[in-house]
């Protein structure tokens, strides 16, 4: 991903298959619904553990 996306979203885990990252707005989420297909093609390039699944969570403001 850009830096543009990078300063918006943080991996947190990845369990079993599913990578849960955290977004800090609820368009940030939106967005990486669309990018999903593309970014589980990349991230399953070369891989050592499989990624199948990406959750998003929104950051939740103090």
């Amino acid at each position: 991903m850009g830096e543009p996306v990078c300063s918006h979203v943080k991996p947190l885990k990845l369990d079993a298959g599913t990578l849960i990252v955290e977004v800090d707005e609820p368009a940030w989420a939106t967005q990486m619904k669309f990018l999903e297909a593309d970014l589980l093609k990349r991230l399953n390039v070369g891989g050592a553990m499989p990624v199948e699944r990406l959750e998003i969570r929104v950051k939740r403001k103090r």
